[in-house]
């Protein structure tokens, strides 16, 4: 009986090709009619491990969690598309062992990091475009979109070789012209920006709202550079250009040049009669503000700028931790709360943090080390008690668990309902161990 297979990609709607191997078998009859060779060997084969079979409805599942999130992904609702691209790729087992050159998984991770990089999370969403890459290696898509994400990161290096590669596989992509002509634009080297950006719009006029702005500001620095150098004509030529693409932002900047300069006295005055607040901690006030009122996605987005401006802010960490955290990522949190502790944040709230997303991911062991360093600086932390107490449960340290939980009922009795069903269960995983071992002395 012979049973048929399909691919990840023919669930999801992709036409992949598999390549065909070379050689003939015998026929049943031509193998009948060979005696076999009296004391010879068998010969020697190499078995090829099969791919991991995936059952046709986790392939429906896979395709209709695709499709979910795709239209999710439209709509703006990045969190939900998130949810349902991980589970497509969980549906068809592509998270785990996915087949060599699967686009379908290919396209999985790629709109899946779309979304991460929506919601704020450039790092985040630059793994998942590796990972597009790893499975599509010659889909542009995937260095296209990477680009991006390292250029939010300000990783400008690899944001201007993954533009380039997209526009090696692809000499009419207009995205990597684009973005490629905004990382020059911020390298000050205006030449290169105003060749892709004019490039981006001979590829695709229909950016020419985004585009233009910059291209208008590529020439105008450009121009400013070549008078700076002496180059009258040629600087002259460059601000005519950038005066007929983009009049506002030239009269802008030109207005700016001719304001007065301020005495440093005078911003020393005004610093101590009106302390400046940064961009960061504008973006890190109203962030705190949406994260109170619930508004998660939006906090993300504002901790991330705050970030953004000052990477040393250890606060804007471990609160954007904190959020991921109650969103479901604790993967992420964890990651903004170890930045956090290495950029100097000492408080109790990073381990009590820790302790809380390790738990989340499974991890008793590190849950409890956590647990133990927030209860030395406040051994009165009932919600500690409480964690380290779970850790324990799932590491079946019976008697510790039974202890710690205990100790948070006692410290803040309204956590008794909350914890009841954790303490039943670290009592009866006492009272099944004990009498396991009466019962094997017993025999014994």
């Amino acid at each position: 009986m012979f049973t048929t297979r399909r691919s990840i990609g023919a669930a999801l709607g992709l036409s992949l090709m598999l390549p065909l191997g070379s050689g003939c078998s015998q026929s049943p009859i031509e193998t009948a009619a060979q005696p076999a060779a009296p004391n010879t060997p068998p010969a020697a084969t190499t078995a090829t491990p099969a791919p991991a079979a995936v059952d046709d409805s986790a392939l429906a599942a896979a395709a209709q969690q695709s499709a979910a999130g795709s239209k999710l992904l439209e709509q703006g609702d990045y969190q939900q598309a998130v949810e349902q691209f991980t589970m497509a790729l969980k549906s068809s087992n592509a998270a785990v062992q996915p087949p060599t050159g699967d686009a379908a998984s290919a396209e999985l991770f790629r709109k899946r990091g779309i979304a991460y990089l929506r919601m704020g999370f450039p790092d985040t969403a630059k793994d998942d475009f590796s990972d597009a890459i790893a499975f599509a290696p010659n889909n542009p898509a995937g260095y296209e979109q990477r680009a991006v994400a390292y250029m939010e990161l300000g990783d400008r290096f690899n944001a201007l070789r993954d533009a380039t590669q997209a526009i090696r596989l692809n000499q009419h992509n207009a995205a990597a012209y684009h973005t490629r002509g905004l990382v020059y634009l911020k390298r000050g080297q205006y030449d290169r920006a105003v060749a892709d950006l004019e490039q981006t719009l001979v590829e695709d006029p229909a950016l020419a709202a985004i585009v233009t702005p910059k291209l208008g500001e590529a020439y105008y620095r450009w121009s400013r550079d070549l008078q700076d150098d002496g180059a009258t004509t040629a600087s002259e030529e460059k601000l005519a250009r950038a005066e007929a693409i983009a009049p506002e932002f030239v009269f802008h900047e030109q207005q700016e040049a001719l304001k007065p300069q301020v005495a440093e006295v005078e911003i020393i005055e005004q610093t101590v009669a009106k302390p400046v607040i940064s961009g960061a901690d504008e973006h890190y006030a109203r962030a705190r503000e949406l994260q109170v009122r619930g508004e998660n996605d939006q906090a993300i987005i504002e901790f991330t700028a705050s970030i953004t401006l000052d990477p040393d802010q250890t606060e804007a960490y471990l609160h954007r931790g904190e959020t991921l955290l109650a969103m479901g990522f604790p993967d992420t949190a964890l990651e903004d709360f170890q930045t956090a502790a290495a950029n100097g944040d000492t408080s109790n709230e990073v381990n009590r943090l820790q302790a809380r997303a390790f738990l989340s991911l499974g991890s008793p062991n590190r849950a409890a080390m956590s647990a133990t360093d927030a209860l030395h600086s406040n051994p009165t932390d009932a919600g500690m008690y409480a964690i380290r107490g779970e850790a324990y449960l799932m590491m079946e340290n019976w008697d510790r668990a039974i202890t710690d939980l205990d100790e948070a009922v006692r410290r803040d009795p309204a956590l008794k309902d909350s914890l009841a069903e954790f303490r039943n269960s670290a009592k009866e995983g006492r009272a099944d161990a004990l009498a396991r071992r009466n019962q094997t002395a017993y025999a014994q």
